[in-house]
This record gives C-alpha cells, sequence and structure tokens, in this order.
C-alpha cells in the first residue's frame, strides 16, 4: 500500500515538475518573441525590420511547434494579433511589417486541431494579395492568402454548425489602405485552413469582402448583436363587398320626396359608409418585428467624384452604413443599417456620428 502511494506521490511530482517546466519555457519564447516583435515594428530601417522579422517567424514557428504551446495565452499587445476560437478548433496570429516607402507586408500562422491526431498543426501564413486578381471570388488556402492583420474572430452557429468569420485590416501602401471580412474554415478531415467561403445569401460568386479606400479616410467594420426591424405587408380578408348596383338594388331613386324616400336615403347613406369601413380595414397593413441579430456593419465607400470608380485613393465613406446580418447560415445583406454602440442611449447623441478610431495596428515613419 505504502509503495502504491509513493508512485502516485512520484507521478504527482513528476507532473508539476513537466508543467513547471512547459511554463517556464513558454515564458521564455514570449520575451524573446516581444524584443523581436518590438524591433520589428519600431526598427529605424527596412533591413533591420526584415531581420528581426525573419527571425520572429523562426522563433514562434519553434515555440508553437512544442506540445503545450495552445494553452499559453499569447500576449503581444498591439504588435500581434492573436484570436483563438472559443471551442479551441484553432488560433491565428497575423502583423505587419512596413517599409520605409509605406508598403505593408501581413504574416501569421494558424495553429489548427488535427481531429485525427488530436494535436495542433501548424501553417505559416504567405501574403499573396498584390498577386490576387479576383480578390472577392477566389477561395484561398494559407500559402496564397489575402494578407491582412485580423482585429475580430466572429462565431456564428446555425444547426449545431460552427462559422467563422474574420474582420481585418491591411495599410497596403501610401495612399490606400483595406478593412476585409474574411470567412475562414477547415477542409474536411483536415486542419488545413481555407479563406473564403461561399456564406453570402444572393451572392453567388462571393467568397470575402473587401473594402479599398483612401489612406486618409475612416471606415467602420464591427460586429454587434442589435435588434433589426422587418417590416411586412399584410392585408386583411374582406368580411363583405359592396358594389354600386348593391347599394341602389333596393332604392333606385333615392332623391325622391315623401318620408318613405327620405327613409331609404338615409338607409342607402349608411350602407354606403358602411361600404367606405369595409374598404378601409381590408387596405394593406405592416406587421412590424424586431428582433435581436448578429450582424457586421460597416460603412459603405464609393469615389468621391464620378469618373474614379476603380481608383481606390479616391475612395471615402459615402455616409451609408450597411450589415450583413447572419441568417440560417449565410451573410445577408440589409441597406440602410444604423450601428449603435451599447452603453449610448438610442436617442442621446442621435445628430453626431460615431467615433471612428484608427487602426491599432497602424505604422508610420517619418
Amino acid at each position: 500500500m505504502r509503495k502504491i502511494v509513493y508512485t502516485v506521490a512520484a507521478l504527482l511530482l513528476f507532473a508539476s515538475t513537466v508543467a513547471a517546466q512547459d511554463k517556464a519555457l513558454m515564458a521564455n519564447y514570449q520575451s524573446e518573441l516581444q524584443g523581436l516583435f518590438t524591433q520589428v515594428y519600431d526598427a529605424p530601417t527596412d533591413n533591420e525590420r526584415y531581420h528581426a522579422n525573419e527571425s520572429a517567424l523562426q522563433l514562434l514557428s519553434q515555440a508553437l511547434g512544442e506540445e503545450n504551446s495552445f494553452r499559453w495565452t499569447w500576449d503581444f499587445g498591439t504588435l500581434v494579433s492573436v484570436l483563438t476560437a472559443p471551442d479551441k478548433k484553432f488560433r491565428i496570429f497575423t502583423w505587419p511589417v512596413v517599409n520605409d516607402a509605406g508598403d505593408y507586408e501581413c504574416f501569421g500562422f494558424v495553429q489548427a486541431l488535427n481531429e485525427k491526431t488530436g494535436e495542433y498543426d501548424v501553417y505559416p501564413l504567405h501574403d499573396r494579395s498584390e498577386e490576387i486578381v479576383n480578390r472577392q471570388e477566389e477561395v484561398l488556402s494559407y500559402d496564397r492568402w489575402f494578407g491582412a492583420v485580423y482585429q475580430e474572430l466572429v462565431v456564428t452557429k446555425n444547426e449545431g454548425k460552427n462559422y467563422y468569420t474574420l474582420l481585418g485590416w491591411n495599410g497596403v501602401d501610401c495612399i490606400t489602405q483595406r478593412k476585409v471580412i474574411e470567412p475562414i474554415c477547415f477542409k474536411s478531415g483536415s486542419s488545413q485552413p481555407q479563406f473564403g467561403q461561399n456564406i453570402f445569401r444572393k451572392e453567388p460568386n462571393l467568397r470575402r469582402v473587401v473594402l479599398e479606400y483612401a489612406e486618409d479616410a475612416m471606415v467602420a467594420l464591427r460586429f454587434e448583436v442589435q435588434y433589426v426591424r422587418t417590416v411586412e405587408r399584410v392585408r386583411a380578408k374582406r368580411t363583405t363587398r359592396f358594389s354600386l348596383r348593391d347599394l341602389f338594388r333596393r332604392d333606385p331613386n333615392p332623391r325622391r320626396r315623401g318620408k318613405r324616400g327620405k327613409g331609404r336615403a338615409v338607409a342607402t347613406a349608411q350602407r354606403t359608409s358602411q361600404a367606405v369601413q369595409e374598404r378601409v380595414r381590408s387596405a394593406p397593413t405592416q406587421k412590424v418585428k424586431d428582433e435581436k441579430m448578429e450582424m457586421i456593419i460597416f460603412d459603405h465607400v464609393g469615389p468621391q467624384v464620378e469618373g474614379m470608380e476603380g481608383l481606390f485613393q479616391y475612395y471615402v465613406p459615402s455616409g451609408e452604413e450597411l450589415a450583413y446580418v447572419f441568417v440560417n447560415g449565410k451573410w445577408q445583406m440589409r441597406e440602410g443599417a444604423q450601428g449603435r454602440l451599447e452603453d449610448k442611449k438610442l436617442n442621446k447623441d442621435f445628430d453626431k456620428p460615431l467615433q471612428k478610431d484608427a487602426p491599432s495596428y497602424k505604422v508610420t515613419f517619418e
């Protein structure tokens, strides 16, 4: 009995020692990577920034290959975006490198669960955004990626299935920037990520939404759970129908003199009033329904003046807000959206536009 107790105690001590060693190892990775990403962000020359980035790529790939790396909570502040799915199916790291000319290149990794092995596989992301012609229509892989720094991971559900949508930003260059609505999924029976999905209702060729606009413009893109008002026209059933022939059938001459004729004229007037009331009751009515729904709200962008279509350096918010509402496993477009902040009353500061903040990952060099 004593031998069993000693064995159990030894196993517990070994497990705690291993856990402590894993924690120390990951903390060391975290510290080294923090220093490298700081250099990637603010080193004074292209050569230094890209050299630091290459070192960071190698070290992070090595760290993510450690057995318990998915359990570690990575935190690099605003230098690197780290988003983890609530169901622990995957985690995605993204960050930009900016050269002296102001051009952005994005880098990252996807750490995804392999359900066959129970382990997490690691996929490096290769930014090919400038090579992709049909950027809103192509389904892309990790080695052909429409680069972005993802700032929010939206998880929606339908019939027990999870749908993942990434909201991202890319500084592009000195004249334009982008925001992206990017669905992400995983190939059946595999951990390999796939970017772009046909989950936009009534838009069969759309795989992702790309908003490109002027470098100095502010464009909102955010996920919210808001009330949606649906107005439906409803026509009531008519219970009685009248025609002029029916009204005057019993009294062909309601204007004739005499007490009896006057009574018939009054009866005819009453029937006329009743017919009007029936027609009013049978007119189309509106059925209004308010319900909370998940939605992605964003500014519509367009050229400042006609003739500049396709020249994105002249694109700015048009003043209209659009929304994709999640309905039965699809994102459905709704025009004329009005996003509201949860901590503000609906009738407070309504005449002022909502604050649009600059992306936290935007880097500038003098």
